[in-house]
């Protein structure tokens, strides 16, 4: 394993961790501003901080770069939008866990999609992550609801997103272009939703709200998704969703300790299962980074 893969992984965890730390922080913020509305100013942030960063740049976006940034950009227009409403009926750990479940989804899709072969072993993966779903959500651990799942939905495009990226960072796309066209789609589906179906005059500006929008748009967006945009370049999908599984874990951590939430002990459990099935999973890939 080169220094440039090892270097990709860590940037992978960075994000990981940003975004773990985020789903409270979001649950809260959404008591202020209905999902729509708030992926409107969280992207909008996030896109305006890409174009300074671009600057004259911008003008050098290619085709490559503007048809992938349409289709990764509405990917991750659906994943926010699943997660934030989502986020509203369910717990922040336990939206962290399911949205995990991602790593999974990019295996069996890249199969589905005829896009690569997976390894036999993956199978048996995929049913001990479904055990510990079931731990996760029956009665035991708090039920199934509506917003576990709306997550599930957002699990399975945030796995479509990751398939996509890395089919398009594979042509060799710019990687701040690639971000600035992305959220600039995620910012507009998501304003032209929020004029459809939400009102913006009950939105409270409150401290936690512009905090929350400030975090997620500067760090969980515009240096989170570069980050792992970048680190695609380098890793493949399945490594990079394996990564992605480290997620609940900081989220839990964070939930449980900074936020008061009591997961239970089936809920522990299940997550636990979650996470050590597809942390397995990195044992039967046949192939952990482009440059192996």
């Amino acid at each position: 394993m080169n220094s440039y893969s090892l270097i990709a992984q860590f940037g992978m965890i960075i994000t990981t961790m940003i975004w773990g730390i985020t789903f409270v922080m979001v649950k809260d913020a959404l008591n202020d501003a209905p999902p729509f509305i708030f992926a409107t100013l969280r992207f909008g942030l996030a896109f305006i901080l890409g174009l300074l960063y671009l600057n004259y740049k911008i003008k050098y976006i290619n085709k490559i770069e503007f048809s992938g940034g349409l289709i990764c950009g509405f990917l991750l227009f659906c994943g926010y939008g699943f997660q934030n409403f989502g986020l509203i009926l369910t717990t922040p750990s336990k939206s962290a866990f399911i949205t995990s479940v991602s790593v999974i989804f990019v295996p069996i899709l890249l199969v589905l999609l005829r896009l690569q072969k997976v390894a036999n072993q993956i199978w048996l993966i995929v049913i001990f992550t479904t055990l510990g779903l079931y731990i996760l959500l029956n009665p035991m651990g708090g039920g199934v609801n509506l917003g576990d799942i709306l997550t599930f939905g957002c699990a399975l495009s945030f796995a479509l997103h990751v398939i996509y990226q890395d089919i398009y960072v594979n042509q060799k796309v710019d990687v701040t272009r690639f971000f600035t066209v992305q959220v600039f789609f995620v910012f507009l589906f998501s304003f032209l939703s929020s004029l459809i179906f939400e009102d913006y005059s009950i939105v409270i500006f409150s401290q936690r709200l512009l905090i929350a929008i400030l975090v997620t748009g500067a760090l969980a967006t515009f240096i989170a998704i570069i980050l792992m945009i970048w680190a695609q370049t380098i890793l493949s999908a399945t490594r990079t969703a394996i990564l992605l599984s480290l997620e609940p874990v900081f989220a839990a951590l964070f939930s449980v300790f900074f936020a008061g939430e009591i997961l239970g002990f089936y809920g522990w459990l299940g997550g636990l299962i979650i996470v050590l099935s597809v942390m397995c999973s990195s044992f039967v890939l046949p192939e952990s980074n482009k440059n192996s």
